[in-house]
């Protein structure tokens, strides 16, 4: 069986996000699999937001906290909104401060080098919005290329699913379909 983080952004504790991460937890562990879970918002310990004079230079408690949980994990599930065509200031936060150049990845030649191999990344997130509007202006698929190449690859770690549900504040069946869709993808 595997460790499994998930990472959840959402300031609510009642909100999707939150629901999504627990309906997936609950089928992991019926499988065996072992779950830690971050929030964001309320997890200890806090970090600071990620300045210059820090980048690269400090290696905090904080850190090493978060680090070696995500040395743990065989997989890392993100749950987050999907605001302003990113994901929540503090998960970018969350990102640039634990998966650091000398942890994470390196610069060999010029080039990067990921060094968190044989790690996989599932992505689950949600908008008001239809995701037909999402799809027709190509924001679903920016940000799923963001999150694969400018973070997933980049680390050396491996994208296995990227789900972006749309119109979640629209229909009160629709997230009942999408929490029966989330228990699905966690069963494989």
């Amino acid at each position: 069986m595997s460790n499994i983080l998930v990472i959840i952004a959402n300031p609510n504790p009642k909100s999707f996000s939150f629901a999504m991460a627990e309906a997936f937890t609950e089928e992991k562990l019926k499988l065996g699999h072992s779950i830690e879970s971050i929030d964001l918002y309320r997890s200890e310990p806090k970090q600071d937001f990620f300045t210059f004079d820090k980048a690269n230079r400090v290696q905090s408690k904080e850190m090493d906290h978060y680090q070696s949980k995500i040395i743990k994990a065989d997989e890392i599930v993100f749950f987050f909104p999907y605001w302003w065509g990113s994901y929540p200031a503090i998960l970018h936060n969350f990102i640039d401060w634990n998966f650091s150049k000398g942890f994470a990845f390196k610069y060999q030649n010029s080039l990067p080098k990921g060094l968190l191999h044989g790690k996989s990344v599932s992505v689950f997130t949600t908008t008001g919005a239809p995701s037909f509007y999402y799809a027709i202006t190509g924001a679903t698929r920016r940000l799923k290329n963001t999150f694969k190449q400018q973070f997933v690859h980049f680390c050396g770690m491996k994208l296995t699913s990227f789900k972006s549900f749309g119109g979640v504040d629209t229909s009160a069946k629709k997230p009942l379909k999408i929490l029966a869709q989330i228990r699905k993808i966690a069963k494989h």
